[in-house]
């Protein structure tokens, strides 16, 4: 059977078989951030937003895509997480931005079901409460991150998002102890010739100061595959696809014990798909 979708602003017609779930199907479409957690939708790494009325404001719903029929979803509007910017790089939605601003992502499997499940809170509650929005993400399960740096995240995209002046992000330093100093080697005089003294004194070796661009230590940096993960971008082997791809199997004789006098391949050959056989 054919359905329509409009996915991201552009139309999809798919055939797709009765039972197919609307998961396999926008993955068929090559919209990877449609994560496969689990059979029964309770992790929530299937999450999309789904209308019917697309232009309806605050229409949009969150769905468990891995527990939805594909002919259910005929007809409706569907965002995913590569709909919320444009493909280019450094083009974020807030919600993005902060997200990687806040080192709120670390493996990214379930990023991308986090950020529409905070749009959709925040298409309906502009200025949440921190509360409201951990209620918000409860419905994908995150084992990395205990939920902090996401609340943050989407509370600093609120405020982006609201026309605030956001202040730069810091992470807390905790300060050395009073009076705590480096160790220094002294007159860093070792072992006498001949002695049978052990060494333990720390040698102080001069500090050669890194270049502005190369100076990371003390301040936080972007998490090095952020960017492909906030954009759900196929970076998980369940996303490789290789088009084009030839399958093989693997034909057994019935007989338990046989002599192969001959193999006539052509019935094989003719069958649909059969590219070749070989023997």
């Amino acid at each position: 059977m054919q359905i329509q979708l409009l996915v991201n602003g552009t139309d999809h017609a798919i055939e797709v078989h009765p039972g197919e779930l609307l998961r396999t199907a926008l993955r068929r479409l090559r919209y990877f951030s449609v994560k496969h957690g689990d059979e029964t939708g309770e992790s929530g790494a299937d999450a999309v937003l789904l209308t019917r009325t697309p232009d309806v404001p605050h229409s949009y719903r969150l769905v468990n895509s891995g527990v939805m029929l594909a002919a259910q979803a005929d007809g409706a509007a569907i965002v995913t997480a590569e709909g919320l910017s444009s493909p280019r790089d450094h083009d974020l939605h807030p919600l993005q931005e902060q997200f990687v601003t806040c080192g709120a992502i670390q493996c990214g499997f379930c990023t991308p079901a986090q950020l529409l499940a905070a749009k959709q809170l925040l298409d309906e509650n502009p200025n949440p409460t921190e509360g409201e929005v951990r209620t918000a993400l409860a419905g994908v399960l995150c084992r990395c991150t205990g939920y902090l740096k996401p609340v943050e995240a989407v509370l600093r995209a609120a405020a982006q998002l609201r026309g605030e002046d956001l202040p730069p992000y810091a992470v807390d330093i905790i300060d050395a102890p009073e009076g705590w100093e480096w160790p220094t080697g002294g007159d860093g005089g070792g072992i006498e010739p001949g002695g049978t003294d052990v060494q333990t004194r720390t040698q102080t070796v001069p500090v050669k100061l890194a270049p502005p661009e190369t100076a990371v230590v003390n301040k936080p940096e972007p998490k090095v595959d952020a960017l492909k993960l906030v954009k759900g971008r196929a970076v998980f082997a369940d996303d490789l696809e290789m088009p084009g791809m030839l399958h093989g199997g693997l034909l057994t004789s019935p007989h338990a014990h046989a002599r192969i006098v001959r193999i006539d391949k052509s019935k094989a050959l003719a069958l649909p798909g059969v590219h070749a056989v070989l023997t």
